[in-house]
């Protein structure tokens, strides 16, 4: 079954806030139909297929305990999207975490890290559980 994604973007905030969550790391796809939509035309592809199609669009595989989840590739500063001018994924590409991340104001009063909120069913844990799932389908 796949999470409701409706996107909390406070533009204005992130622009402020300069993108600490992304600073923190890449967020990543939580639901894979989701992901293969977006990326392959809705082609769900084996894992090993996947890995050879990434690496060209700046994506890679990332390991959570034995379980692969497509994420974007990552830099000493962050996610690899992070560009000056913000995310350099479309909205609608972004990954589910980037989405579904809950801002807080109060995220700019202290001098680094983030305060915003990712709700229960966009959290890692929940992510690892559905590509298990799909690894086992393809």
């Amino acid at each position: 079954m796949r999470p409701e994604l409706q996107p909390i973007l406070n533009r204005l905030l992130c622009r402020e806030c300069g993108g600490r969550c992304c600073q923190g790391g890449p967020g990543i796809w939580v639901d894979p139909a989701r992901f293969f939509d977006l990326f392959f035309g809705g082609e769900q592809l084996p894992l090993e297929e996947l890995r050879e199609r990434l690496f060209p669009i700046g994506l890679f595989l990332w390991e959570m305990n034995d379980v692969s989840i497509p994420a974007p590739g990552s830099t000493s500063a962050g996610c690899g999207f992070l560009g000056v001018d913000g995310c350099r994924f479309s909205v609608a590409e972004r990954p589910c975490q980037c989405l579904a991340l809950i801002p807080n104001r109060a995220t700019l009063e202290q001098s680094e890290g983030s305060l915003c909120t990712m709700p229960k069913r966009f959290r890692r844990k929940v992510a690892r559980e559905n590509w298990r799932r799909y690894w086992q389908t393809v």
